[in-house]
């Protein structure tokens, strides 16, 4: 044993006693990583030429070993040193060598075992792998009992039997035929390699956590939770660059007009009878450039499946939205459109006429004497912002008044406000825990996350957001019947714009059929026609109906707090904060406390639509 040797074993022993993170590299680019004391280690001997998936992947889990199986017998001492002392501590420990195959045809996955005790862990890893779907192959792994430990080809074994056996060590070999590797070429399929290791890093953990459960004293309350608990670096870079491109440009502020109010008084002049035209902010960015930049980041070299997944999803939608900016004003702008937020279901477009028809229109044109000026409001938005500021202390009670904002919004965990805007006192409440107990509260709760993608919002999280800000509208009163018929028409609007309808049809049905005021007609298509038509605006009634079944399904609202995401990522968000990468909403807004909660009691028991019309 060399010097150097000795002090790796040495600095490896006590780290283990401390139960230390381990993360030592080893002669020949190899790598001991050890996040926290686990009974389980990943191993896998670097050999001649390249590999492109054991290898790699083996780098995705929280516990593993990369070495060359050197004669100095650095490899086999490492593994000796983390088995006893973590058997001993576990009462038993589980080593796991992977190795490719050098047939092709074989099963794509070989489970070796030599011992009894190895027997259920291997019966569990089987039926994983048999999940994943490997074209011309049924059934995808086979398990293979002899009576020595297996071993790569022309390979020793990495311990002897007596010592496994000693030392109460379970041991399984996993060979991998490499069924992903193009023949004619050498190279990886990469869209099948990508889906191939993540469900093989799924299928891993499920097996570690059987056998954990089975033979060992640890105590884990789900597999995820045995996953890596480290974003690196280059995960790390690569979110900062994915939200620093979406920073460079505001989406809905480059597609909302900025003469809104001129063009709804030449639209009042023609008769209502001549579409309006509508000016927008100078794009800022060359969305050519920023393409260029987000495809060139290197996802693919992203270890852990999970945060590819992200930054993937994020990338195309970023690669979307910059398509409708230079699309904008442009037939192809409704189809991008379509592409980032979605048609409209048949049964959605079925809710919202039902609506119309059977909410009662009233006096719609009559409004509170008593309303608020945009100042006012403002103050307004600064006291509930510094009530918030009571559960995070970075939240900011700026508010933006100013003459180029359509209405209001929310930007960056800003609010803006157009200076001419006004508010009913009943509507203001509402409004506020809408914009800020909604989209405050997420972007907050978001930022508070170790990944920037959470604050600036998973891709599809409109609909979530709008959901439970509508949600938050109800919850303190505000759901009128204005209200609702508003979020209904926004619906018809949107598929009578994608059915082809002209601004001046569209307009017509919603004042003659449906009765709205020709300005409130006005305002809902201008923001459905707005840069060549925008579907954004059907995702409202869509988001609320979710959430009511969500709730009457009597699952937990908090994990939809966590930052802006969208409701089929909970199952990666659960993941995630299994592995401790993202934490628990730091954040609980207004109408989720206190007396309010009374009324997620009443959705639960009969949550319908049709009832929750407040007056």
């Amino acid at each position: 044993m060399t010097e150097a040797n000795q002090k790796i074993l040495n600095r490896l022993q006590d780290k283990l006693k401390k139960s230390e993170p381990i993360h030592i590299s080893l002669p020949g680019n190899g790598l001991l990583k050890i996040e926290k004391p686990v009974p389980f280690l990943l191993v896998y001997r670097l050999g001649e030429g390249k590999d492109y998936f054991p290898n790699r992947l083996g780098k995705a889990e929280s516990a593993y070993l990369i070495a060359e199986d050197r004669a100095d017998g650095l490899m086999r001492k490492i593994i000796e040193t983390v088995s006893t002392l973590l058997a001993d501590k576990f009462n038993g420990f589980l080593i796991l060598e992977t190795w490719l195959s050098p047939k092709v045809y074989q099963s794509p996955f070989t489970i070796h075992i030599s011992q009894k005790r190895a027997i259920d862990t291997a019966r569990k890893l089987d039926t994983e792998l048999n999940k994943i779907p490997i074209p011309s192959w049924g059934k995808t792994s086979v398990i293979k009992k002899q009576q020595e430990p297996a071993t790569p080809e022309a390979m020793q074994p990495l311990l002897k039997k007596e010592y496994i056996e000693k030392h109460g060590i379970t041991f399984i070999g996993l060979e991998i035929a490499p069924v992903y590797v193009n023949e004619a070429t050498g190279k990886p399929y990469p869209l099948f390699l990508r889906e191939l290791r993540a469900n093989y890093s799924k299928a891993l953990r499920k097996s570690f956590f059987e056998f954990i459960r089975l033979q060992t004293s640890f105590i884990a309350s789900h597999f995820q939770m045995l996953g890596t608990t480290i974003i690196d670096d280059k995960a790390r870079e690569i979110d900062r660059e994915l939200a620093a491109y979406t920073k460079l440009f505001d989406f809905l502020m480059l597609v909302t007009p900025i003469n809104a109010d001129a063009a709804w008084t030449d639209f009042e002049k023609s008769n209502y009878a001549k579409d309006p035209v509508f000016h927008y902010r100078p794009m800022p960015v060359d969305p050519e450039l920023i393409k260029r930049k987000i495809y060139n980041l290197p996802i693919e070299e992203i270890t852990d499946p999970t945060i590819a997944f992200l930054f993937r999803d994020k990338r195309k939608e970023i690669d979307r939205m910059l398509n409708m900016m230079q699309e904008r004003e442009k037939h192809d702008f409704l189809l991008s459109s379509l592409q980032l937020f979605g048609p409209v279901s048949e049964q959605l477009l079925d809710v919202a006429k039902a609506l119309l028809v059977a909410v009662d229109a009233g006096n719609e044109a009559a409004s509170d004497a008593k309303r608020l000026t945009a100042a006012e409001f403002a103050l307004m938005a600064q006291k509930e912002l510094k009530w918030l500021r009571a559960q995070d202390s970075s939240i900011s009670s700026n508010v933006r008044i100013a003459d180029d904002i359509e209405g209001i919004l929310v930007s960056k965990g800003v609010l803006n406000i157009n200076s001419g805007f006004g508010v009913s006192k009943k509507r203001a409440q509402p409004l506020l825990q809408h914009e800020i107990g909604t989209h405050v509260v997420t972007y907050y709760n978001g930022k508070a996350q170790p990944l920037e993608l959470f604050s600036i919002g998973v891709p599809g999280y409109e609909e979530l957001q709008e959901g439970l800000a509508v949600l938050a509208e109800y919850m303190t009163g505000g759901l009128t019947a204005s209200r609702m018929r508003t979020l209904a028409a926004r619906v018809v609007a949107v598929q009578e714009m994608i059915s082809g309808k002209s601004f001046v049809e569209t307009f017509n049905l919603l004042s003659d059929k449906y009765a709205f005021t020709p300005h409130s007609a006005f305002n809902i298509c201008m923001r459905v026609y707005r840069g060549g038509g925008l579907t954004k605006d059907a995702v409202y009634l869509k988001g609320f109906l979710n959430i009511i079944d969500y709730i009457r399904k009597g699952k937990d609202l908090k994990h939809l707090l966590i930052g802006k995401i969208r409701e089929d990522y909970l199952p990666v968000v659960q993941e995630l904060i299994h592995r401790n990468i993202l934490l628990e909403a730091p954040i609980t807004p207004r109408f989720l406390q206190g007396d309010f909660l009374v009324k997620l009691e009443a959705i639960k028991k009969d949550g319908n639509i049709f009832k929750m019309i407040q007056q």
